[in-house]
């Protein structure tokens, strides 16, 4: 009769504390869904969606076990429950154009700062205030962050992460034709160049419907309209690039000091300046295309036939097959004919470079920036630019002969 006493006492024992947890469940189940209706509701204002972060495993287990068969851990899983409920919020994104956004204590801007996070970092949102979000990050750092710096897009905030210490690589998309290159965000402002679908460009930023970018050999800046590149997927180390493009400045700098003492060399030695003087019409241009007939024949050096040439040999061939006789090594070549500057060459001019005041190196100019030479043991006769860092550094004047 005892016994059958005690089970009925634990009977009633199980029911009341199967009741009791199934009336939590159900409390925090209402609590939960209302939170999240009001945070969904706040953030529809704003265009964005909140998603709900699943239960693990775990956390769904124990809801689903805490019913009166469960009569060992029926308190315990209740409280496994609410903290599966406690743990359902929404999952977002820190997104900025900055490395960091600041945290505050109160929805406003002249709260007090309790924190800051960096760009991409995964937030739970947990309630929103007329603009403002209420975020607790994985390191349980919670305050109000604005709602623009919010995002559900993990792409989004993944790329906003990189651009913090990177800059993005373009190709320029126009279907086979050009893009121009302007000073400044505007169709009114002045043309610097024209881009070829295809080249690649680095993006430093945008302005109205304009993109800023970075391009060419000598990193120069401009901008183009935005809808003419598409991203290639790759990054460069904004560092990385920035000093580039101090080196290019500087090599710059060298090579107009380089050529002034070029042009006070060449007036020593009683060769005319030709700074102004327009090049001769078609000869220029017959010694372009005599040296292009040479495209491919190896370097040799001391080479001076279509065998093989050296830098100077190819140069003395060429002339000598345009009725021009110049001398044979390229310090010599350099005092033959009259001065150009850079900003006036022309096809068929010769352009020289030196290192430590001595030149050891002749191309002749073909325009756009571009020589045909014969580079060293090993190479052809090819095109090549004078617009890289290496031949800006060493570039040491140009001469017309023809």
């Amino acid at each position: 009769m005892r016994n059958f006493k005690h089970s009925v006492i634990a009977a009633l024992a199980i029911a009341m504390i199967s009741s009791l947890t199934a009336a939590q469940f159900a409390d925090m189940k209402d609590s939960k869904t209302e939170r999240e209706q009001r945070i969904n509701a706040a953030a529809a204002s704003d265009s964005i969606t909140i998603a709900e972060k699943e239960l693990d495993g775990a956390a769904k287990g124990s809801a689903e076990l805490t019913t009166a068969e469960d009569t060992d851990g029926a308190l315990d899983k209740a409280t496994d429950s609410e903290i599966a409920a406690k743990s359902f919020l929404p999952i977002a994104y820190v997104i900025s154009s900055e490395s960091e956004v600041s945290v505050m204590a109160m929805p406003s801007d002249d709260a007090e700062t309790v924190g800051s996070v960096s760009v991409g970092t995964e937030v739970q949102i947990t309630e929103s205030s007329e603009g403002w979000y209420k975020i607790v990050d994985n390191g349980g750092l919670a305050g109000y962050v604005k709602m623009g710096f919010i995002t559900q897009n993990s792409a989004a905030a993944n790329e906003a992460k990189m651009g913090v210490d990177n800059y993005k690589i373009a190709q320029v998309h126009v279907n086979g034709g050009s893009v121009r290159v302007r000073a400044a965000a505007s169709t009114d402002s002045d043309i610097l160049d024209e881009l070829e679908d295809g080249r690649y460009a680095y993006i430093l930023g945008g302005e109205n419907d304009f993109i800023k970018i970075c391009y060419s050999d000598e990193y120069k800046e401009g901008y183009v309209i935005n809808t003419s590149l598409e991203f290639v997927g790759e990054w460069e180390d904004k560092d990385d690039l920035r000093a580039k493009q101090q080196e290019v400045k500087a090599a710059k700098e060298e090579a107009a000091r380089v050529e002034a003492i070029a042009r006070q060399n060449a007036q020593a030695a009683g060769v005319p300046n030709a700074v102004t003087t327009p090049a001769a019409s078609g000869k220029g241009q017959a010694i372009v295309n005599t040296a292009m007939q040479y495209l491919g024949v190896p370097y040799v050096w001391g080479g001076t036939s279509p065998s093989g040439f050296d830098c100077s040999g190819l140069v003395q061939y060429v002339c000598s097959k345009n009725g021009i006789s110049i001398a044979r090594v390229a310090a010599d070549q350099r005092n033959c004919g009259s001065y150009v500057s850079r900003e006036n060459l022309q096809p068929g001019d010769l352009v020289f470079f030196a290192k430590g005041g001595n030149i050891h190196h002749v191309g002749i100019y073909i325009g756009d920036g571009n020589m045909i030479h014969a580079p060293q043991t090993g190479d052809v006769v090819k095109v090549s630019s004078i617009n890289t860092e290496y031949r800006i550094a060493q570039y040491a004047g140009a001469v017309r002969v023809y």
